[in-house]
């Protein structure tokens, strides 16, 4: 757990100040992909939901979810968002739960965040063994275009209670991509100043499809901008998988 227990510092600036224009694209590309196919009170996996913004939006609808996630307090949000839906803190890795899910989802490139190949083959055996016959698996993973284009900048956030530079960077040899993060936070009327860092890895088309497929799964593979209709930083560099559990 030692990874995601470093990103437990992201969690407030994540609710806060990341991540709304994905989640205001996210779910027209859902009903598309997974939630036209299920049952109106299906069971849905979130793996590696973070801080629940998607668990809650399918909550809404009459979905029943299940929220994993690796950082107790992106949880801990996710929790005051949806205080009836469950959530369990797992390493997607590693879970183990019942066979009895009819749809499993990962966003917003959270599974770029398994740094080795063979761990994310872990991750897909894992999903493969809690859903349903006939169930689908869908998520997003970055391309490598989009670490090189989009990821390797500097950006910054500015508000009376915080301030926060991102900096960014890519390594195409070792296909690994850095966020060095420095928050500064008012608390209490003083400044506290938090360092960190995220990181991820580009994996490569051909091999997330031959894990898929080792794994169980029929798989297809879209583009967030020209097949589904993404827009912006948001849908270049985008890929999503659908996997489909046949037996």
């Amino acid at each position: 757990m030692r990874r995601y227990r470093d990103y437990d510092p992201f969690a407030w600036l994540y609710t806060t100040h990341w991540g709304d224009e994905f989640h205001r694209q996210i779910m027209p590309v859902l009903d598309q992909l997974i939630l036209s196919k299920i049952p109106k009170k299906g069971r849905i996996l979130d793996l590696c939901c973070g801080d629940g913004r998607i668990t809650y939006q399918l909550a809404k609808r009459g979905y029943r979810m299940l929220g994993i996630d690796g950082s107790e307090l992106m949880l801990s949000y996710a929790k005051q968002r949806s205080p009836k839906v469950e959530f369990l803190l797992r390493d997607a890795r590693s879970f183990e739960l019942a066979q009895d899910f009819n749809a499993a989802i990962s966003t917003f490139d959270s599974l770029n965040h398994v740094m080795k190949g063979e761990d994310l083959s872990l991750v897909f055996n894992n999903v493969y063994r809690s859903l349903v016959p006939g169930a689908v698996f869908v998520f997003d993973l970055n391309r490598e275009s989009a670490y090189r284009d989009f990821w390797a900048r500097t950006s910054s956030s500015v508000d009376p209670r915080a301030v926060s530079v991102a900096r960014g960077s890519y390594d195409g040899h070792e296909r690994i991509a850095h966020c060095d993060i420095t928050l500064f936070r008012l608390e209490q009327a003083a400044w506290k100043r938090s360092d960190f860092r995220l990181s991820q890895r580009y994996h490569p088309e051909e091999f997330v499809v031959s894990a898929l497929q080792e794994a169980g799964f029929e798989v297809s593979v879209l583009d967030g901008s020209r097949d589904l209709g993404m827009q912006g930083d948001i849908g270049e560099g985008r890929n999503f998988y659908i996997g489909r559990k046949v037996s």
